[in-house]
């Protein structure tokens, strides 16, 4: 098993070569966008591109409650298992039709949509989610692969070991993308704690407090504070997650990446899962 760097530079060696879906999404209000996990901060992207709304996993149900037939319902899921079923089930029960945005061919909740459309990806760990996502902001965003594999050879790459807890503070549109990365610390290391707030929250307490043992990690949000800090400036979405990625990648174990498959075997017992395999 390979570390989160090992994929990024592998996602950008293939991004440019895969064959895509083709999907129209139209700019509307009307939009709605459903995802769990990291999934659901890619919607808040779309969201941002196509106008509607991001709706997470956490707050699906209550959604649903009212009237949505007037809504365009897209259900964004790298595996087209898990949650994305369970938002499926809720969704045909009410009568309404939502179209699926995968990686998965095989995805379970495709027999559900009105229409699927899968993504390329590369065959990865659980929860490194690198291609999956990569490969749907590339085609959603068109951002030039060339200037962001150049960034991530030139950057320093930080020792977050040296902390207890990574704050990442963003410009609030890239947002989506710091709470990508905080996720992913908790997902891939042990023993580091991690958190995002946008730039026009954080101000409003976060940093009022001293703390020896944190890392303020900016992204494309030049400020003045007292404490540590590392700055990643790329005006770009993926180019900021497959950074930070990498950085993360950097910084794992062996230990830690073993932990996540045996881990993640114990989730899909507990909580019935769909998935036919994981690696």
């Amino acid at each position: 098993m390979e570390s989160l760097d090992f994929y990024v530079v592998e996602t950008l060696n293939n991004l440019s070569e895969w064959n895509y879906p083709e999907i129209k999404i139209k700019k509307d209000s009307n939009n709605v966008f459903l995802g769990s996990g990291n999934a659901f901060n890619v919607c808040l992207l779309l969201a941002k591109k196509f106008d509607g709304q991001a709706i997470n996993v956490v707050n699906y149900k209550n959604f649903f409650r009212n009237d949505r037939s007037y809504c365009n319902i897209y259900i964004v899921s790298a595996s087209g298992g898990k949650d994305a079923v369970r938002m499926a089930e809720v969704i045909k029960k009410k009568g309404l039709r939502f179209k699926l945005i995968t990686n998965n061919s095989d995805a379970p909740a495709k027999k559900f949509a009105e229409k699927s459309f899968v993504f390329p990806s590369m065959i990865e760990p659980p929860t490194y989610n690198v291609s999956t996502y990569a490969s749907m902001i590339y085609y959603f965003f068109e951002e030039d692969l060339d200037e962001i594999e150049e960034f991530i050879k030139k950057m320093r790459v930080p020792n977050i070991r040296e902390y207890k807890y990574i704050l990442f503070v963003t410009k609030d549109e890239f947002e989506p993308i710091g709470k990508m990365a905080a996720r992913k610390i908790a997902e891939s290391l042990s023993g580091i704690g991690s958190h995002c707030e946008g730039f026009s929250d954080v101000v409003h307490g976060f940093l009022i407090q001293p703390n020896k043992h944190r890392l303020i990690f900016s992204i494309n949000q030049p400020f003045e504070f007292e404490g540590k800090k590392y700055e990643l400036n790329i005006n770009s979405y993926l180019g900021a997650m497959l950074s930070i990625y990498y950085i993360i990648g950097k910084n794992q174990t062996k230990e830690e990446m073993e932990s996540i498959i045996s881990q993640y075997k114990k989730f899909i017992k507990k909580f019935d899962w769909k998935l036919k395999k994981i690696m």
